[in-house]
């Protein structure tokens, strides 16, 4: 589904694809004139994209940017029955911390199931004044 409101876009199970996420929801945001919320929507869609890739084997993957004239809502689609967990963060690891950033980044987040697909999905803020 694409209309001026919600756009989607299928990628394929390659790390390059998470740079086509940040890039297609960059270019949405600054089409929809939210250039304020640019910067958190590219962090939240890396890190939801690459946590997918990373946990959440799929033959292919779908984010969608959906702005109802208030909040912007970022979602990530796989075919992996998994949810994802916030697990405590190990400082020595290399990995772990992608799931921390999604809560600290978003008004909120969540997953659900619908049919044999998962949703992963996070608000952006709410920002108040636009800038350039």
């Amino acid at each position: 589904m694409n209309d001026a409101m919600r756009q989607e876009r299928r990628l394929p199970p390659f790390l390059a694809s998470a740079g086509i996420a940040r890039d297609f929801v960059a270019s949405r945001l600054r089409l929809w004139g939210r250039s304020g919320q640019v910067d958190d929507g590219v962090q939240l869609i890396g890190e939801m994209f690459t946590n997918a890739l990373i946990h959440a084997p799929s033959p292919d993957y779908v984010v969608a940017v959906d702005w109802n004239g208030g909040a912007v809502r970022l979602e990530v689609w796989d075919s992996s029955p998994s949810p994802p967990a916030v697990l405590p963060i190990d400082l020595e690891g290399e990995h772990g911390r992608g799931m921390h950033l999604i809560v600290a980044l978003s008004e909120m987040w969540g997953c659900r199931m619908a049919a044999s697909e998962k949703c992963v999905w996070a608000i952006l803020p709410v920002v108040s004044c636009e800038s350039g």
